[in-house]
């Protein structure tokens, strides 16, 4: 039964494919066809539910000592989610929606890596810790939503440095690692403080990676977490985020890696492919079992035989029953 994943349980399905074979049984006992025919007739019906019965038992592939392809790089996404992300002078549609494919992407293009994502508005969260789980951090991006604008104090660029710095250390302690940052911002800075801020501290842990700015000069309007238009709150016209490129490059320059604006053209193949030939990978040996798939579509060609079978004999059954009755109904005429 470890090898099996049924469709419905086992005792049903015994139940069900017992009475349909009992009326398989039955129609051959009542058949008034030949004895060779009738018999034919069974045994080919009889298969159709033996094939029927193993199809939905599910069988599947177990396999013990798995290969296991893992990485020594660790990735850290660090997005902006602050309200300036929802303006819809995005490559497509908002910032947000070009971040969220971007992250994706870029996951996609390195598999095996460790994953760590970090958002930041008026604070930083660490919303993953390195993690292989992709799904996980893609269902977590897909559900960020725009944060309320009455508990906006303005935003600054350095908010996420200290969580930066920690995951850093923390990889960095590890052996062999190979620590990649992704930055994903409009760069805009709204608040009030003007205290410098530097990363060029942490530029000795960076072993690749980009600073990816959204956004346009021109800029674009923003919708809150009602979807409702934002509007100034001193001039009463339609809010305006536009995209500071300089801090973008001052960041990227700072750490040492490249400065992308994301445009509808823009793609992450040449980048993410440097970062896979300089990544080691390490195998290892899983003596669990691993279940990897059904197996049952193995047995549908045969079942798809034995079924068109069945209906070119029951068409030719047919075919012969109209026949002999049009034989019979030109007898009664004459």
């Amino acid at each position: 039964m470890r090898n099996l994943n049924p469709v419905y349980p086992v005792p049903a399905l015994i139940a069900a494919f017992s009475v349909a074979l009992l009326i398989v049984l039955f129609a051959w006992i009542r058949s008034r066809e030949s004895r060779i025919k009738s018999t034919f007739a069974l045994i080919r019906r009889a298969a159709i539910l033996a094939l029927c019965f193993l199809i939905v038992l599910r069988p599947m592939k177990e396999e013990s000592g798995t290969d296991v392809r893992l990485s020594n790089t660790d990735v850290i996404f660090v997005l902006d989610t602050t309200l300036s992300m929802w303006a819809d002078d995005g490559p497509k549609s908002t910032r947000m929606k070009a971040a969220q494919e971007d992250i994706s992407e870029i996951m996609e293009g390195l598999p095996g890596a460790n994953f760590a994502l970090i958002t930041f508005q008026n604070d930083a969260t660490v919303a993953a810790p390195f993690t292989q789980d992709v799904e996980t951090i893609k269902r977590y991006i897909r559900n960020i939503k725009a944060p309320n604008e009455n508990y906006i104090t303005g935003s600054r660029m350095d908010v996420p440095y200290y969580d930066i710095e920690n995951m850093m250390i923390s990889s960095d302690r590890k052996e062999n690692r190979q620590i990649i940052i992704f930055f994903l911002s409009d760069g805009e800075d709204t608040s009030l403080d003007d205290t410098p801020y530097s990363y060029e501290a942490l530029e000795t842990f960076v072993d690749g990676g980009a600073v990816i700015g959204y956004g346009t000069e021109k800029g674009g309007s923003m919708q809150d977490n009602y979807g409702f238009t934002v509007y100034s709150s001193t001039s009463w016209e339609i809010g305006v985020s536009r995209m500071d490129e300089d801090n973008l490059e001052k960041i990227a320059d700072e750490l040492s890696v490249e400065y992308i604006h994301r445009e509808r053209s823009t793609h992450f193949t040449p980048i993410l492919e440097e970062i896979m030939e300089e990544s080691g990978t390490v195998t290892e040996k899983n003596s669990e079992y691993t279940y990897f798939g059904d197996t049952y579509y193995k047995y549908v060609p045969y079942l798809l035989v034995l079924l068109a079978l069945e209906l070119l004999v029951g068409i030719r059954d047919n075919a012969k029953a109209r026949k002999k009755h049009g034989r019979k109904k030109q007898k009664e005429k004459e």
